[in-house]
Protein backbone atom coordinates (compact mmCIF):
# COMPACT_ATOMS: atom_id res chain seq x y z
CA UNK A 1 0.00 0.00 0.00
CA UNK A 2 0.91 3.94 -0.50
CA UNK A 3 3.24 5.38 2.23
CA UNK A 4 0.81 7.56 3.65
CA UNK A 5 3.82 9.66 4.27
CA UNK A 6 4.37 10.30 0.64
CA UNK A 7 3.24 13.44 -1.25
CA UNK A 8 0.41 13.35 -3.65
CA UNK A 9 2.14 14.39 -6.27
CA UNK A 10 2.35 13.02 -10.15
CA UNK A 11 4.46 10.21 -11.02
CA UNK A 12 6.50 10.22 -13.79
CA UNK A 13 8.22 7.11 -15.47
CA UNK A 14 11.79 7.53 -16.49
CA UNK A 15 13.56 7.10 -19.61
CA UNK A 16 16.82 5.63 -20.26
CA UNK A 17 18.54 8.97 -19.93
CA UNK A 18 17.99 9.53 -16.69
CA UNK A 19 21.02 8.40 -14.36
CA UNK A 20 20.00 5.10 -12.00
CA UNK A 21 21.10 5.21 -8.62
CA UNK A 22 20.18 1.34 -8.87
CA UNK A 23 20.84 -1.38 -10.97
CA UNK A 24 18.45 -4.63 -10.23
CA UNK A 25 20.15 -8.51 -11.70
CA UNK A 26 18.56 -12.00 -10.18
CA UNK A 27 21.03 -14.23 -9.64
CA UNK A 28 21.33 -17.21 -11.36
CA UNK A 29 24.44 -19.12 -10.52
CA UNK A 30 26.00 -21.06 -12.83
CA UNK A 31 24.54 -19.55 -15.92
CA UNK A 32 24.68 -15.50 -15.15
CA UNK A 33 27.74 -15.10 -13.27
CA UNK A 34 29.61 -13.45 -15.65
CA UNK A 35 27.00 -11.26 -16.30
CA UNK A 36 26.43 -10.38 -12.99
CA UNK A 37 30.63 -9.45 -12.45
CA UNK A 38 30.11 -7.50 -15.39
CA UNK A 39 26.85 -5.36 -14.61
CA UNK A 40 28.94 -4.63 -11.09
CA UNK A 41 31.85 -3.23 -12.69
CA UNK A 42 29.88 -1.07 -15.45
CA UNK A 43 27.23 0.34 -12.30
CA UNK A 44 30.66 1.15 -10.69
CA UNK A 45 31.80 3.30 -13.16
CA UNK A 46 28.83 5.80 -12.91
CA UNK A 47 28.24 5.24 -8.95
CA UNK A 48 25.24 2.57 -9.54
CA UNK A 49 24.79 0.19 -6.84
CA UNK A 50 24.25 -3.01 -8.17
CA UNK A 51 21.48 -5.01 -6.21
CA UNK A 52 21.81 -8.49 -7.17
CA UNK A 53 18.21 -10.56 -5.77
CA UNK A 54 19.20 -13.58 -4.52
CA UNK A 55 18.50 -16.89 -6.28
CA UNK A 56 16.20 -19.86 -4.37
CA UNK A 57 12.17 -19.09 -2.39
CA UNK A 58 10.35 -17.23 -2.87
CA UNK A 59 11.04 -16.53 -6.43
CA UNK A 60 10.79 -19.18 -8.91
CA UNK A 61 14.29 -20.09 -10.64
CA UNK A 62 13.20 -18.83 -14.13
CA UNK A 63 12.12 -15.68 -12.66
CA UNK A 64 15.00 -13.56 -13.95
CA UNK A 65 13.11 -10.88 -16.05
CA UNK A 66 13.43 -8.21 -14.09
CA UNK A 67 12.27 -5.66 -16.19
CA UNK A 68 9.12 -7.24 -16.48
CA UNK A 69 8.65 -7.22 -12.63
CA UNK A 70 8.23 -3.87 -11.67
CA UNK A 71 7.92 -0.16 -12.78
CA UNK A 72 10.01 2.35 -10.88
CA UNK A 73 8.03 5.58 -11.22
CA UNK A 74 9.31 9.12 -9.33
CA UNK A 75 6.99 11.51 -7.45
CA UNK A 76 7.24 14.77 -10.31
CA UNK A 77 7.79 17.02 -7.10
CA UNK A 78 11.83 14.81 -6.88
CA UNK A 79 9.55 13.87 -3.38
CA UNK A 80 10.54 9.54 -4.07
CA UNK A 81 10.20 6.80 -5.90
CA UNK A 82 7.13 4.34 -5.96
CA UNK A 83 7.12 0.70 -7.19
CA UNK A 84 4.53 -0.11 -9.55
CA UNK A 85 4.39 -3.61 -9.04
CA UNK A 86 3.77 -6.23 -12.19
CA UNK A 87 0.14 -8.04 -12.45
CA UNK A 88 1.37 -11.34 -13.97
CA UNK A 89 0.54 -13.55 -10.21
CA UNK A 90 4.61 -13.99 -10.18
CA UNK A 91 5.84 -13.76 -6.94
CA UNK A 92 8.96 -11.83 -7.93
CA UNK A 93 6.24 -9.30 -8.95
CA UNK A 94 6.72 -7.86 -5.21
CA UNK A 95 9.91 -7.91 -5.03
CA UNK A 96 10.71 -4.15 -4.40
CA UNK A 97 7.90 -5.02 -1.78
CA UNK A 98 10.06 -7.44 0.23
CA UNK A 99 13.45 -6.31 -0.36
CA UNK A 100 12.97 -2.33 -0.80
CA UNK A 101 11.29 -1.49 2.54
CA UNK A 102 11.82 2.59 2.01
CA UNK A 103 10.07 2.62 -1.07
CA UNK A 104 6.37 3.44 -1.39
CA UNK A 105 5.05 0.41 -3.75
CA UNK A 106 1.49 0.42 -5.67
CA UNK A 107 -0.37 -1.68 -7.95
CA UNK A 108 -2.75 -1.28 -10.75
CA UNK A 109 -5.38 -3.47 -12.23
CA UNK A 110 -5.79 -7.19 -11.95
CA UNK A 111 -3.98 -10.43 -12.91
CA UNK A 112 -5.95 -11.01 -16.76
CA UNK A 113 -5.77 -14.97 -16.02
CA UNK A 114 -7.75 -15.84 -19.14
CA UNK A 115 -5.73 -13.24 -21.10
CA UNK A 116 -2.68 -14.55 -19.79
CA UNK A 117 -3.32 -17.93 -20.20
CA UNK A 118 -4.22 -17.65 -23.73
CA UNK A 119 -8.10 -18.40 -23.15
CA UNK A 120 -9.14 -15.32 -24.89
CA UNK A 121 -8.95 -14.58 -28.15
CA UNK A 122 -5.25 -11.77 -27.88
CA UNK A 123 -3.69 -14.77 -25.68
CA UNK A 124 -4.26 -17.20 -28.63
CA UNK A 125 -2.87 -14.82 -31.09
CA UNK A 126 0.24 -14.69 -28.48
CA UNK A 127 -0.33 -11.68 -26.72
CA UNK A 128 0.16 -13.40 -23.00
CA UNK A 129 3.13 -11.20 -22.16
CA UNK A 130 1.97 -7.81 -23.18
CA UNK A 131 1.58 -6.86 -19.82
CA UNK A 132 4.68 -7.56 -18.52
CA UNK A 133 6.52 -3.91 -18.10
CA UNK A 134 9.08 -4.53 -20.47
CA UNK A 135 6.11 -3.38 -22.54
CA UNK A 136 6.12 -0.01 -20.39
CA UNK A 137 9.09 2.60 -21.32
CA UNK A 138 9.01 6.22 -21.39
CA UNK A 139 10.59 8.80 -23.91
CA UNK A 140 12.77 11.79 -22.91
CA UNK A 141 12.04 14.86 -22.72
CA UNK A 142 11.73 16.99 -25.94
CA UNK A 143 10.50 20.02 -26.10
CA UNK A 144 7.03 19.22 -27.47
CA UNK A 145 6.89 16.71 -24.28
CA UNK A 146 9.20 17.67 -21.70
CA UNK A 147 8.16 15.01 -19.24
CA UNK A 148 8.58 12.83 -22.16
CA UNK A 149 5.42 10.43 -23.54
CA UNK A 150 4.95 6.89 -22.28
CA UNK A 151 5.66 4.37 -24.60
CA UNK A 152 3.69 0.90 -24.32
CA UNK A 153 3.02 -1.68 -27.30
CA UNK A 154 0.09 -2.87 -29.16
CA UNK A 155 -1.03 -5.73 -31.23
CA UNK A 156 -2.79 -4.76 -34.13
CA UNK A 157 -3.82 -7.60 -35.24
CA UNK A 158 -5.72 -8.50 -31.91
CA UNK A 159 -5.99 -4.91 -30.31
CA UNK A 160 -4.14 -6.60 -27.60
CA UNK A 161 -2.39 -4.22 -25.22
CA UNK A 162 -0.84 -3.40 -21.94
CA UNK A 163 -3.05 -3.60 -19.35
CA UNK A 164 -5.77 -0.94 -19.97
CA UNK A 165 -6.04 -0.07 -16.03
CA UNK A 166 -1.88 0.07 -16.14
CA UNK A 167 -2.65 3.09 -19.46
CA UNK A 168 -5.32 4.46 -18.01
CA UNK A 169 -3.49 5.26 -14.62
CA UNK A 170 -0.87 6.48 -16.13
CA UNK A 171 -2.37 8.74 -18.35
CA UNK A 172 -4.63 10.42 -15.12
CA UNK A 173 -0.92 11.59 -13.69
CA UNK A 174 -1.07 14.11 -16.85
CA UNK A 175 2.04 14.72 -17.71
CA UNK A 176 3.35 11.96 -20.06
CA UNK A 177 0.22 11.23 -22.63
CA UNK A 178 0.77 7.83 -23.38
CA UNK A 179 1.71 6.49 -26.95
CA UNK A 180 0.70 2.88 -28.28
CA UNK A 181 3.20 1.16 -30.56
CA UNK A 182 3.26 -1.83 -32.65
CA UNK A 183 4.52 -4.43 -31.40
CA UNK A 184 2.55 -6.91 -32.73
CA UNK A 185 5.61 -8.55 -34.87
CA UNK A 186 7.44 -9.74 -31.71
CA UNK A 187 7.40 -12.99 -29.49
CA UNK A 188 7.28 -11.29 -26.58
CA UNK A 189 5.58 -8.13 -27.64
CA UNK A 190 7.72 -5.31 -25.22
CA UNK A 191 8.16 -1.96 -26.97
CA UNK A 192 11.75 -2.80 -25.11
CA UNK A 193 12.96 -4.88 -27.47
CA UNK A 194 12.03 -2.55 -30.20
CA UNK A 195 13.50 0.78 -29.77
CA UNK A 196 16.20 2.14 -26.64
CA UNK A 197 17.23 5.71 -26.03
CA UNK A 198 21.22 6.92 -26.35
CA UNK A 199 22.74 9.91 -25.01
CA UNK A 200 24.25 11.90 -27.73
CA UNK A 201 27.34 13.76 -27.86
CA UNK A 202 25.53 17.20 -28.80
CA UNK A 203 23.15 16.69 -25.92
CA UNK A 204 20.12 15.24 -27.03
CA UNK A 205 19.34 11.55 -28.21
CA UNK A 206 19.48 9.16 -30.50
CA UNK A 207 16.43 6.65 -30.87
CA UNK A 208 17.94 3.31 -31.26
CA UNK A 209 15.94 0.54 -33.16
CA UNK A 210 16.70 -2.90 -34.71
CA UNK A 211 17.59 -2.99 -38.32
CA UNK A 212 17.58 -6.51 -40.44
CA UNK A 213 18.82 -4.69 -43.05
CA UNK A 214 21.84 -3.28 -41.59
CA UNK A 215 22.32 -6.70 -40.40
CA UNK A 216 21.61 -8.78 -43.88
CA UNK A 217 23.79 -6.28 -45.66
CA UNK A 218 26.79 -6.75 -43.28
CA UNK A 219 26.45 -10.44 -43.77
CA UNK A 220 26.30 -9.75 -47.72
CA UNK A 221 29.28 -7.40 -48.30
CA UNK A 222 31.20 -10.01 -45.90
CA UNK A 223 29.93 -13.14 -49.09
CA UNK A 224 31.22 -10.77 -51.66
CA UNK A 225 34.67 -10.42 -50.27
CA UNK A 226 34.89 -14.13 -49.94
CA UNK A 227 34.06 -14.71 -46.21
CA UNK A 228 30.97 -16.78 -46.79
CA UNK A 229 32.31 -19.87 -44.87
CA UNK A 230 32.52 -17.59 -41.64
CA UNK A 231 30.15 -19.16 -38.87
CA UNK A 232 28.43 -16.79 -36.39
CA UNK A 233 26.24 -17.31 -33.76
CA UNK A 234 28.27 -20.49 -32.65
CA UNK A 235 27.00 -20.12 -29.30
CA UNK A 236 23.29 -20.37 -29.83
CA UNK A 237 23.36 -22.71 -33.52
CA UNK A 238 25.83 -24.92 -34.86
CA UNK A 239 27.55 -24.89 -38.59
CA UNK A 240 25.74 -21.28 -38.84
CA UNK A 241 27.30 -19.62 -41.37
CA UNK A 242 27.20 -16.30 -43.49
CA UNK A 243 26.53 -17.85 -46.43
CA UNK A 244 23.96 -20.17 -45.15
CA UNK A 245 21.51 -17.46 -43.95
CA UNK A 246 21.54 -15.34 -47.33
CA UNK A 247 20.85 -19.31 -48.58
CA UNK A 248 17.78 -18.95 -46.54
CA UNK A 249 15.33 -16.71 -48.82
CA UNK A 250 12.56 -17.13 -46.85
CA UNK A 251 14.50 -16.06 -44.32
CA UNK A 252 15.97 -13.31 -45.91
CA UNK A 253 12.47 -11.74 -47.53
CA UNK A 254 10.95 -12.11 -43.99
CA UNK A 255 13.41 -9.54 -42.71
CA UNK A 256 13.40 -7.32 -44.91
CA UNK A 257 9.87 -7.27 -44.71
CA UNK A 258 9.93 -6.97 -41.19
CA UNK A 259 11.89 -3.62 -41.70
CA UNK A 260 9.79 -2.40 -44.68
CA UNK A 261 6.21 -3.48 -42.99
CA UNK A 262 6.62 -2.84 -39.27
CA UNK A 263 9.67 -1.72 -37.67
CA UNK A 264 10.12 1.49 -39.87
CA UNK A 265 6.69 2.57 -39.69
CA UNK A 266 6.58 1.70 -35.84
CA UNK A 267 9.72 3.81 -35.57
CA UNK A 268 8.72 6.81 -37.40
CA UNK A 269 5.50 6.75 -35.40
CA UNK A 270 7.87 6.85 -31.96
CA UNK A 271 9.68 9.99 -33.31
CA UNK A 272 7.18 11.63 -34.94
CA UNK A 273 5.11 11.14 -31.66
CA UNK A 274 7.35 12.38 -29.26
CA UNK A 275 8.89 15.16 -31.28
CA UNK A 276 11.90 14.10 -31.98
CA UNK A 277 13.49 14.43 -35.69
CA UNK A 278 13.77 11.18 -37.88
CA UNK A 279 17.87 11.63 -37.97
CA UNK A 280 18.03 10.67 -34.57
CA UNK A 281 17.14 6.92 -35.51
CA UNK A 282 19.75 4.48 -35.45
CA UNK A 283 19.23 1.37 -37.03
CA UNK A 284 21.03 -1.45 -35.00
CA UNK A 285 22.14 -4.95 -36.93
CA UNK A 286 19.60 -7.83 -35.48
CA UNK A 287 17.59 -10.40 -37.30
CA UNK A 288 14.52 -12.06 -36.31
CA UNK A 289 13.11 -15.69 -36.87
CA UNK A 290 9.72 -15.50 -38.37
CA UNK A 291 8.27 -16.46 -35.00
CA UNK A 292 9.05 -12.90 -34.02
CA UNK A 293 12.35 -14.33 -31.48
CA UNK A 294 15.35 -12.24 -32.06
CA UNK A 295 17.77 -14.78 -34.25
CA UNK A 296 20.31 -12.64 -33.59
CA UNK A 297 20.92 -11.17 -30.20
CA UNK A 298 19.09 -7.80 -29.80
CA UNK A 299 21.71 -5.38 -29.10
CA UNK A 300 18.70 -2.62 -29.17
CA UNK A 301 17.26 -4.21 -25.91
CA UNK A 302 20.18 -2.79 -23.60
CA UNK A 303 20.92 -1.17 -20.19
CA UNK A 304 21.45 2.33 -20.69
CA UNK A 305 23.63 4.47 -17.66
CA UNK A 306 24.18 8.19 -18.51
CA UNK A 307 26.96 9.60 -16.56
CA UNK A 308 26.95 11.58 -13.84
CA UNK A 309 29.13 13.63 -11.46
CA UNK A 310 31.90 13.66 -14.29
CA UNK A 311 31.79 10.04 -15.07
CA UNK A 312 31.33 8.47 -18.49
CA UNK A 313 27.84 7.25 -19.05
CA UNK A 314 27.67 3.33 -19.91
CA UNK A 315 25.59 0.97 -22.24
CA UNK A 316 25.83 -2.65 -21.52
CA UNK A 317 24.53 -4.55 -24.42
CA UNK A 318 24.42 -8.23 -25.82
CA UNK A 319 27.61 -9.75 -27.33
CA UNK A 320 25.82 -10.29 -30.83
CA UNK A 321 28.48 -12.84 -31.58
CA UNK A 322 28.60 -12.09 -35.21
CA UNK A 323 31.27 -13.69 -37.78
CA UNK A 324 34.48 -13.04 -36.79
CA UNK A 325 37.10 -11.42 -39.31
CA UNK A 326 41.04 -10.90 -38.50
CA UNK A 327 39.51 -11.03 -34.73
CA UNK A 328 37.12 -8.74 -34.49
CA UNK A 329 33.26 -9.22 -34.31
CA UNK A 330 32.04 -7.87 -37.51
CA UNK A 331 28.70 -6.66 -36.19
CA UNK A 332 30.72 -5.34 -32.53
CA UNK A 333 32.30 -3.11 -35.24
CA UNK A 334 29.82 -1.63 -37.10
CA UNK A 335 27.68 -1.22 -33.99
CA UNK A 336 30.22 0.71 -32.44
CA UNK A 337 30.78 2.83 -36.02
CA UNK A 338 27.18 3.90 -35.80
CA UNK A 339 27.24 4.63 -32.09
CA UNK A 340 30.50 6.95 -32.73
CA UNK A 341 28.32 10.05 -31.89
CA UNK A 342 26.51 8.21 -28.60
CA UNK A 343 27.96 10.15 -25.56
CA UNK A 344 28.43 6.25 -23.64
CA UNK A 345 30.91 3.62 -23.79
CA UNK A 346 29.82 0.57 -25.27
CA UNK A 347 30.29 -2.91 -23.19
CA UNK A 348 29.14 -6.25 -25.07
CA UNK A 349 28.41 -8.43 -22.30
CA UNK A 350 27.47 -11.92 -21.79
CA UNK A 351 23.66 -12.61 -21.91
CA UNK A 352 23.48 -15.76 -23.33
CA UNK A 353 21.53 -17.62 -20.85
CA UNK A 354 19.12 -14.75 -21.36
CA UNK A 355 19.01 -14.63 -25.23
CA UNK A 356 18.53 -18.39 -25.09
CA UNK A 357 15.10 -17.90 -23.23
CA UNK A 358 14.22 -15.00 -26.24
CA UNK A 359 15.44 -11.75 -23.75
CA UNK A 360 18.35 -10.23 -23.48
CA UNK A 361 19.97 -7.43 -20.90
CA UNK A 362 17.44 -5.01 -20.67
CA UNK A 363 14.65 -7.11 -19.92
CA UNK A 364 17.44 -8.91 -17.41
CA UNK A 365 17.54 -5.78 -15.06
CA UNK A 366 15.90 -2.89 -13.80
CA UNK A 367 16.52 0.37 -12.03
CA UNK A 368 15.57 2.92 -9.81
CA UNK A 369 16.12 6.42 -11.61
CA UNK A 370 15.81 9.23 -8.98
CA UNK A 371 14.98 12.59 -9.84
CA UNK A 372 17.06 13.63 -7.37
CA UNK A 373 20.59 11.87 -6.82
Amino acid sequence: MPNPSSSNAPLLVRSSLAPASTVFVRELPGRNDVFVAQLAAICKRVGAELHVVPAGEPYAENHVWMQDAVEFLERSDGSGTVALLGVRNQAIDDFAKHRLPGVETHRVGAYREAFASGESTAGEAGDSWIDWFGNLEASPPTAMWPNGRVLYGVNPATDGQLHPDVVAFLAEQGLQEPLALDVGWLTVRHVDEMSSFLPAKDGGFYVAVPDPLAALALLERLDQEGQGATPLLSPYEEGTTVASILADEDFVRHNERLWRERIEPAARTLVEGIGADVDRLIGLPVMFRASGESRTPNVVNCLVLPGRDGAAGQIAMSDPHGPMVEGEDVFQADIRKRLADVDAEIHFVDDRQYHKWAGNVHCATNAIRPLKL
